[in-house]
């Protein structure tokens, strides 16, 4: 006969989940990119983890323009600063022939990330360095102001690391980002910051843009939600096909103990 604590033990171990990185996928119209998020298991980075899907699965970063490829107006791309998604849906793929005709309207935000709890303009806890193909959110005045906009560093930003930006993604392959940074782009001056400096254009005159964003190995289903005008996409996560079949099989030993007396 096994002892009891063996077979509760076992079927503890199969009912665990398999820990790993989720990653999201962004089609652009220059190509795709997978953000790789949380990928060493820092619980701390779970708040921002949960803020970037809440967005993924509200389609709200679909038909939203890449508005600012910052090189430093340098041709060098050893000089790159950083790459801004994540803000603004565009009414039209081509840019106005004036500033003052430019339509893009700021997605529907949920609330801001809270990193600093005693809000004293510094992050609760360490921070991996913003360094080449890491993502964090962008900031409008410290730490706590972090919602749907983030960028991915193209160089070594540690300067950034004391201003609050907390990486929490990767870019794997970096192929597309690089491809984008690449373009020619042009400049919306009558804007108040730096949000529609460097924007990115295509050869054939259209802005970058994401089509899609979503969660690999997850069922996306359209539906009518709330969020932008673009209309949302709900993302249903569903377990990986090996945590199911373990759930199951562990159902299935404790039902088959517990007839021949084990349970």
């Amino acid at each position: 006969m096994l002892p009891r604590f063996l077979v509760v033990s076992t079927v503890i171990l199969l009912l665990a989940p398999i820990g790993h990185a989720q990653t999201v996928r962004f089609n652009t119209n220059v190509g795709n990119f997978d953000m790789e998020l949380n990928p060493d298991s820092d619980d701390n980075l779970q708040v921002l983890v949960d803020n970037l899907l809440a967005y993924v699965e509200a389609g709200r970063y679909n038909n939203t323009v890449i508005n600012r490829a910052a090189d430093n107006d340098d041709t060098n791309p050893d000089n790159d600063f950083v790459l801004q998604m994540g803000s603004f849906v565009i009414d039209s793929i081509f840019p106005p022939a004036t500033s003052a005709e430019l339509s893009a309207n700021p997605i529907e935000t949920f609330d801001p990330v809270t990193v600093d709890r005693d809000d004293d303009r510094v992050v609760d806890f360490p921070t991996e360095s913003n360094t080449r193909g890491t993502v964090s959110l962008a900031l409008s005045n410290g730490p706590n102001t972090g919602t749907s906009s983030f960028f991915v560093n193209l160089g070594d930003n540690s300067q950034l690391d004391s201003q609050g930006f907390v990486p929490f993604a990767t870019i794997p392959d970096m192929s597309t980002i690089d491809l984008i940074m690449q373009l020619d782009n042009v400049n919306f001056y009558n804007t108040s910051s730096l949000t529609f400096h460097d924007i990115p254009m295509i050869d054939n005159g259209t802005f970058v843009y994401i089509e899609e964003a979503f969660v690999l190995g997850a069922v996306v289903a359209a539906s009518a939600g709330e969020g932008s005008g673009s209309g949302a996409l709900n993302a249903i996560a569903v377990p990986e096909p090996p945590a199911l079949v373990l759930a199951v099989g562990a159902l299935m030993v404790l039902s088959l103990l517990s007839h021949r007396g084990y349970a």
